[in-house]
């Protein structure tokens, strides 16, 4: 009995020892991502801003703000940019990343992306992802498209980096004179070794689809999940992300990144969903990305991102602010669900 006693005083004292709550240990951080298209003004204070992400939660980041043109990221070379978050304890896995999309210059578009490829190996980034393409307007012009992720594909398997693309709502309408959806026909006519996708769950659903469904549809074909809402993750109720987060683990994914806009009020909410409906409009008629430039010009205050005056700092530092507090509730919510790993 004495060395029952003994032996059970034993296996409690390692039961608390191993256990992070009781020993004082951290706790595992929860694998949380974040997009930094999120943070609104980041490159105005870019280590306040990581430092607070980081403070946040936060582990792993999807970068937006690699330039093809110049190989930087907000200035930084990559090396340096990549030592920058790590230096907060974050690390950078993904990037959505633009360069040249051009099937009639199938030997520049291959360069333009090889480039890219290898800048981001140089940060170790495991993604990088097309951020959003105005699809031809016929099976065959999308075919060749298709063609053309799958040799983007190879490049960037050359240097062990997946590309992949991202979901909009415009890739839910079906190719003009068929009823097959974009989204469907790019998943079909890509190489699954080649081309991955990364669904936004918000897109899917305004896009009149159940995210879900295209998980359960396609087990194999999205690595990488957008988690995002109207604005803050969880605060409408209307998404599912308990289901969301189910399947993509079930079908063996663990990467995915918070994704915000802007605060908007609701006419700016309006207007906003306005023009990302004229947009989809243009991708069911199978418009030209001339049309969808004039639309953006048309629609966005002061005309196209980027081309107006410069913002005021204090303006851009109160975007900032917000950004984060709205970036902080949502970690708040995804670190309280016992459903997100």
């Amino acid at each position: 009995m004495k060395n029952l006693f003994f032996i059970c005083v034993a296996v409690v004292l390692v039961m608390y020892v191993a256990s992070p709550a009781l020993s004082g240990a951290p706790v595992p951080k929860k694998h949380l991502g974040i997009a930094t298209y999120s943070v609104k003004g980041l490159e105005s204070d870019i280590e306040g801003s990581l430092k607070t992400l980081a403070q946040q939660g936060y582990v792993v980041m999807e970068i937006s703000n690699y330039d093809a043109n110049s190989g930087k990221v907000a200035g930084y070379s990559p090396a340096d940019y990549a030592a920058l978050t790590k230096k907060y304890g974050l690390t950078i896995i993904s990037s959505h990343a633009r360069t040249k999309f051009d099937v009639k210059d199938e030997a520049g578009t291959l360069a333009a992306w090889g480039k890219v490829f290898d800048d981001h190996k140089i940060m170790g980034c495991k993604y990088v992802i097309l951020p959003m393409n105005l699809w031809s307007g016929s099976i065959d012009g999308v075919k060749a498209e298709c063609d053309l992720m799958n040799k983007i594909g190879d490049e960037a398997n050359k240097r062990e980096i997946k590309f992949g693309y991202h979901n909009h709502h415009l890739e839910f309408v079906p190719i003009p004179n068929t009823d097959k959806l974009y989204e469907d026909f790019l998943i079909s006519n890509t190489d699954p070794s080649k081309v991955f996708f990364q669904m936004d769950v918000y897109w899917i659903t305004q896009g009149g689809q159940d995210p879900v469904a295209y998980l359960k549809k396609y087990p194999t074909r999205f690595k990488l999940l957008h988690i995002k809402d109207e604005y803050v993750v969880g605060a409408t109720g209307k998404i599912d992300f308990k289901s969301i987060f189910t399947q993509f683990y079930k079908n063996g994914n663990e990467d995915w990144f918070v994704e915000m806009e802007d605060k908007m009020t609701p006419e700016e909410r309006e207007q906003s969903k306005g023009m990302m409906d004229a947009m989809k409009k243009i991708q069911a008629r199978g418009g030209t990305m001339q049309d969808l430039m004039g639309e953006l010009s048309k629609n966005s205050p002061g005309g196209m991102p980027g081309t107006g005056a410069p913002q005021d700092p204090k303006a851009v530092a109160e975007k900032l602010k917000i950004s984060l507090e709205g970036i902080k509730e949502s970690a708040d919510f995804l670190l309280k669900s016992d459903f997100v790993k």
